[in-house]
Formats: C-alpha cells, sequence, structure tokens
C-alpha cells in the first residue's frame, strides 16, 4: 500500500485474526559461511540502531547488506510476540511496495524485447472489456503507469473503497473492484506525480495482456530465472513456508496498540496485482536489486530509462520508472519502500558504495501514530550511515 490512510479503522481491532502460536524450527543460515563480512558496512553502528528500537519500540526487525559478493546479516527482537520467539534469518518476508519494482522490470523488459513502447498509450495494449473501466486510457502512457504521473487515482485514497474494506477485510477482490475505486483523474496525464497503487495493477493487466500469460510468469522469466531467486514468491506461499515467516503486527488506530494481522495481511496479498504481494527472504530482496543494478536484467538503454528522475509539482518525492530515489548525506539511492498493514519494508542500492540492503520490519501503523515514527526514524537512521 505505503501511503496512509486518513481514516480510522476501530472495527479491525474486533476482526482480528486467530492466534497461530507457532513455534518454528530453527533453520540454518540462508548466507554460506565464507560469503559473511561486517566490514562491507559499519555493522556495530547498524546493529546499534537496530537495537535500540527492538528494546522496547518494535517487535522485530530483520537486515541484510551485500555488496560484491559479501553480505553481512542481523536480526534483533522477536518474530512472535505471543511465543516471544527471536527474529532470525531466513524468514521470508512481504515486499509490500517493493513488488511496484518487479513489475516495472517486467515492463521495461517486455519494452526491451520490442513488445511494447513505454510511450504506448495504454488503450493500445490492454482487452477491451476493461477499457470501459478506465477513463483517460488514451491519452495515458505505459511510462505514466511507471513514474506515477498519470492522475488516476488511488484506489487506497478512495473513501468508498476504503470503508468496504473496514467493513470486510478477508473480502476477495476482483480487478473490477480496485479499478471502479479509481475512477477519479486528479490532473491531467503527464502534467504532476501522484503515488497511486492503481498504476502497477493496471501495469500487471498489461503485462498480462501482451504475453496472453499471468504477469507472475514474467516475473518468473525475466527476473527469479536469471538470477536464480529461489526464495521468492508471489500472492501465496507454499505451505511448507508458513512457519517461516514473522506474524505481522499493526497498530491499526495510531494509538501504539499492536495487534496481529498477520491472516488478514495475507488476505490482501492474495487480492492485489502489480502494486504489492512479492515475498523473499532478505538474500532474495538484496540479490535483485543488486542484479538489476549490475545489469543482469535489463540493457543499458532500459536500466537508463528505469533511473530517470521524475518530481510533482508540490511532492517532495521523486520516482523513476518503479524506482524511488533517497537522498541522504550527498548519496544518492535508489529501491522501494513498502507498507501495510503489518509490516514495512525498504530495499535499498547505493551506487556510491556498491551497497545493496534490505529492511523488514514486522510492524505497520498506516494512520501515523509512536509506531510509525519509531519505523521511519530507525531506517532513516540506518539509511543515512549507509550513505557514505
Amino acid at each position: 500500500m505505503k501511503r496512509y490512510l486518513m481514516i480510522i479503522l476501530p472495527v479491525l481491532i474486533f476482526t482480528g485474526c486467530k492466534n497461530n502460536n507457532v513455534d518454528p524450527n530453527p533453520t540454518t543460515t540462508c548466507l554460506a559461511e565464507n560469503a559473511i563480512n561486517e566490514g562491507i558496512i559499519p555493522a556495530s553502528e547498524v546493529k546499534a540502531i537496530i537495537d535500540s528500537y527492538t528494546s522496547d519500540k518494535l517487535p522485530g526487525i530483520t537486515f541484510l547488506a551485500r555488496k560484491g559478493d559479501n553480505y553481512w546479516q542481523y536480526n534483533s527482537g522477536v518474530l512472535n510476540k505471543d511465543s516471544k520467539k527471536s527474529m532470525r534469518p531466513c524468514l521470508v518476508w512481504p515486499g509490500y511496495s517493493i513488488t511496484k519494482m518487479y513489475t516495472a522490470t517486467a515492463i521495461l523488459k517486455l519494452a526491451e524485447l520490442g513488445k511494447i513502447s513505454l510511450d504506448q498509450k495504454i488503450n493500445t495494449c490492454l482487452p477491451a472489456n476493461l477499457l470501459s473501466k478506465i477513463p483517460d486510457a488514451n491519452k495515458i502512457t505505459i511510462r505514466m503507469l511507471l513514474n506515477h504521473s498519470s492522475g488516476i487515482e488511488d484506489y487506497w485514497h478512495n473513501s468508498e473503497y476504503v470503508e468496504g474494506y473496514v467493513e470486510n477485510p478477508a473480502r476477495t477482490y476482483e480487478v473490477s473492484d480496485y479499478l471502479e475505486a479509481a475512477k477519479r483523474r486528479f490532473f491531467e496525464p503527464g502534467t504532476d506525480v501522484y503515488y497511486s497503487n492503481t498504476n502497477y495493477l493496471i501495469l500487471s493487466l498489461i503485462i498480462d495482456h501482451i504475453t496472453n500469460q499471468r504477469h507472475e510468469i514474467s516475473f518468473l522469466k525475466y527476473i527469479y530465472n536469471p538470477l536464480e531467486l529461489s526464495d521468492t514468491f508471489y500472492k501465496e506461499l507454499p505451505t511448507n513456508l508458513l512457519i517461516d515467516t514473522p506474524r505481522l503486527y499493526a497498530d491499526v488506530e495510531g494509538a501504539g496498540r499492536l495487534i496481529d494481522f498477520t491472516d488478514l495481511s495475507y488476505v490482501q496479498f492474495r487480492n492485489e496485482s502489480g502494486s504489492n504481494s512479492i515475498f523473499a527472504k532478505p538474500k532474495d530482496f538484496v540479490d535483485f536489486i543488486h542484479g538489476l543494478s549490475h545489469g543482469k536484467l535489463l540493457n543499458a538503454h532500459y536500466f537508463s530509462e528505469m533511473r530517470k528522475e521524475y518530481t510533482g509539482n508540490a511532492s517532495p518525492d521523486v520516482y523513476g520508472l518503479g524506482l524511488e530515489f533517497y537522498e541522504k548525506n550527498g548519496a544518492k539511492m535508489y529501491g522501494y519502500a513498502g507498507s501495510s498493514f503489518g509490516g514495512r519494508t525498504l530495499l535499498l542500492y547505493n551506487p556510491k558504495t556498491d551497497v545493496s540492503f534490505f529492511i523488514g520490519v514486522n510492524a505497520g501503523a498506516e494512520l501515523g501514530g509512536p509506531v510509525l515514527e519509531n519505523i521511519a526514524e530507525m531506517m532513516e537512521e540506518i539509511a543515512t550511515k549507509l550513505a557514505n
């Protein structure tokens, strides 16, 4: 979801997920011993930052960095507040909006292969039955979806959609439900920037139509297989991996009180396409952005297109085509942040230091409040520490 919902969600407290006090068996490290090198980053300082937040502010944090063929990981806090099981490596994490990087990479690969053009109008690459549900499809290009300049409403900003979600967060949603909740247009296409999950839903539909296959097949073909990502999944996890995931906790009121939101989070993952629902172990996340940044997925031209920067008329946010840019201490990093009820993630690459890193927190707060503030401060501190 990644952008805050400005609506109170008290009913979710009473929809509570069942308490799943699984005691998972310990797993071995995902990293070969000879690949672990804490010298690739200021490890002791990052560890101190993480520990300061899991001591009394956040349930659990995982961190993994890569530089070249070396990695360093650290885990702190708990993966399950009830069983008090410690956070550990090799868990599968939801990526939330990090998913948008995968969708964008697949689209750019299709452009590289000559199957679409970035400046092609989207009415030329969608099935006829959907076009009536997407106003201005004859004005909006694929590039505008990628860089959030389409003007299309984010369904998570539609009050009716959110109220319906509040009433029944376990409901199954169809594509038509999301498109119906995104009928408004906030500006003429290409004239401003506004973050919208709907853009990436439509991109996933374009992949489906152009390839005549589900878009996750393109993820497999153009991303997972070239990088040998064996621990990356989409929408649902294999049953045997369900015990190898952290419980997810939501501060649904913005008041600092966390409830177990895990089961409802997994309903959301099954529902949403293109903008959400990638799962991976931290190593696969950093291997993805490392491979992307080192020419293993896109040719130089299309990776350059991906890194072109776009800004809006008022917002300070800077977007590429499926990327977000962050500037810390003069270093410009790129990647994506993700969040929803139950968790928050960050995946960044720093070209200056050649370091990729992933942060996962098994708590989320979409309405502001102390939990969100703590997560934001922690991620800001780590990103700043890794800027140089």
